[in-house]
């Protein structure tokens, strides 16, 4: 089974953390509206129950007439409720609902000086509504429930007074005590509609959240295809085309950035790559050419014909053209597999100098050299001295100087000859391949002109440098490679 792409993931994912923090949500904002309005019902009732206290003996004001409200005398007896403690009462419930005189009120209030932060004017109590309470709009949304009450206790009232409350004769002189339900159904209610409305309202917001994402990230993702037509176009073989680089400074725009770097490089490459061919090409034209006249001519008089002088010629272009197929072939492969290994580079230098100095007395070779390990592998790096030396052999009068530094990390190798130097406008395009200066024109002696490039590609393909610098002598040539040095390689 494929893999959801891009877009269909953001929106995916957008549906899910929406999905949550829409839930989570719908359960704070439901709580929240339930603490508040449980908080408007606790004021009303403090209010109501101020009210219905402070108008004994007379009665409460027609707004508090539907408080669920109850007033008892000392002993117990209801004097006054309305319909909601009606059916209380008749169903034979009484417990929960203890009346208090005024000297336990005093009692109580006093007490609570002493903790102030705890003190409240109206004495809570909880009220049980029995599951087999009676029938009645009122009661139904309470039954099996227990909600809490304001208590308060009213001043003295006389017995007449108390006559003319509760229409009781022969009521001793008390004070009454008034309960007031906070009524937690309005609370309720209101968080059940929130509740509900937010139910429904969390799958369409959560869809429309996916959508955005979806239509966002598509919008997103436009500079991306963008880049990926036109690297197929540039696969078709554009590979002068760069992709577009999008405004915003964001990962796209890097992408997009090190796409067209990598592609500049791309174009390096193969730009060079066909420059060598064609290079290559034309350098084997000559010695193949030279053979091939060296063979065709004693073929048509044979009989006149110095054939080891001609066999000796072809040899001589046929190893011209192993040594030209050789630097190519070690040119295309210098890059690979470059830093397997460490080399003793005094070990390599002093090896091919005591070769040279074997070989015969000119040039002579003067030698300084301290330790140095460098990264690489023994036939690149070895090849980078014998072409360095190879050179200074080729030009110098008579004297080639070879040094070998380790400083701040770098092994640096300088080959210098007496000969007569390397002009400064073309100290840098000697390293190019198939170069060969005026002075070293003759094939014979002049090699192919890839020496140096091979120089030059091997220490940069292992992190160094290749440079011809200002003879300090002022003649000869000065040519310096810099190599890094291993980790466990330096001056010793």
């Amino acid at each position: 089974m494929p893999r959801p792409g891009v877009r269909a993931r953001a929106a995916l994912g957008a549906l899910v953390a929406s999905a949550i923090a829409f839930g989570v949500a719908a359960l704070w904002v439901g709580q929240e509206v339930h603490d508040r309005m449980l908080q408007q019902a606790r004021t009303r009732a403090g209010t109501a129950v101020e009210n219905v206290a402070s108008k004994i003996p007379n009665s409460p004001d027609e707004a508090y007439q539907a408080t669920t409200f109850v007033v008892m005398t000392e002993d117990g007896r209801w004097l006054r409720s309305n319909k909601m403690f009606d059916v209380y009462r008749e169903a034979g419930y009484h417990t929960g609902m203890v009346p208090i005189t005024a000297a336990e009120q005093q009692q109580q209030d006093e007490l609570a000086v002493a903790h102030p932060e705890q003190y409240n004017p109206f004495g809570i109590v909880a009220l049980h509504f029995p599951p087999g309470l009676g029938p009645g709009p009122e009661s139904t949304a309470l039954k099996g429930r227990t909600v809490d009450f304001y208590r308060v206790v009213s001043n003295p009232v006389t017995s007449a007074q108390l006559a003319q409350y509760s229409g009781i004769s022969g009521l001793p002189d008390q004070s009454l005590t008034v309960f007031v339900m906070i009524d937690p159904q309005e609370a309720e209610q209101t968080t059940a509609a929130v509740t509900d409305l937010l139910r429904y309202l969390a799958p369409a917001a959560s869809l429309c959240v996916a959508l955005t994402a979806w239509l966002v990230t598509g919008l997103a993702l436009r500079p991306v295809e963008s880049i990926r037509r036109r690297m197929a176009e540039i696969g078709d073989g554009a590979f002068h085309e760069r992709v577009p680089v999008p405004p915003a400074r964001d990962g796209i725009a890097r992408l997009a950035e090190t796409t067209n770097s990598t592609l500049d490089r791309l174009e390096r490459a193969l730009t060079e790559q066909r420059r060598l061919v064609a290079d290559a090409s034309h350098e084997l034209r000559s010695p193949l050419a030279a053979l091939r006249n060296s063979l065709e001519v004693p073929l048509t008089h044979p009989e006149q014909a110095d054939w080891p002088a001609v066999v000796a010629g072809a040899l001589a272009e046929t190893e011209r053209l192993q040594e030209l197929a050789d630097d190519l072939l070690l040119l295309a492969r210098t890059e690979e597999a470059a830093h397997l290994g460490t080399v003793e580079l005094h070990d390599l230098v002093a090896e091919q100098l005591a070769e040279r100095t074997h070989a015969g007395p000119l040039p002579a070779y003067r030698q300084d050299l301290a330790d140095a390990t460098v990264p690489g592998r023994e036939v690149l790096v070895g090849r980078v001295v014998r072409n360095l030396l190879d050179n200074a052999a080729r030009h110098a009068a008579g004297t080639v100087t070879v040094r070998l530094r380790a400083v701040d990390g770098w092994a640096e190798l300088t080959v210098a000859d007496d000969g007569p130097g390397i002009p400064a406008a073309d100290r840098e395009r000697v390293f190019d391949r198939f170069v060969r200066l005026d002075t070293a024109r003759n094939r014979a002696t002049g090699g192919a002109g890839l020496g140096l490039a091979l120089v030059r590609t091997i220490a940069t393909g292992l992190g160094g440098t290749a440079t011809a610098a200002e003879p300090p002598s002022g003649h000869g040539a000065h040519l310096v490679v810099r190599l890094p040095l291993a980790a466990d390689g330096g001056n010793h």
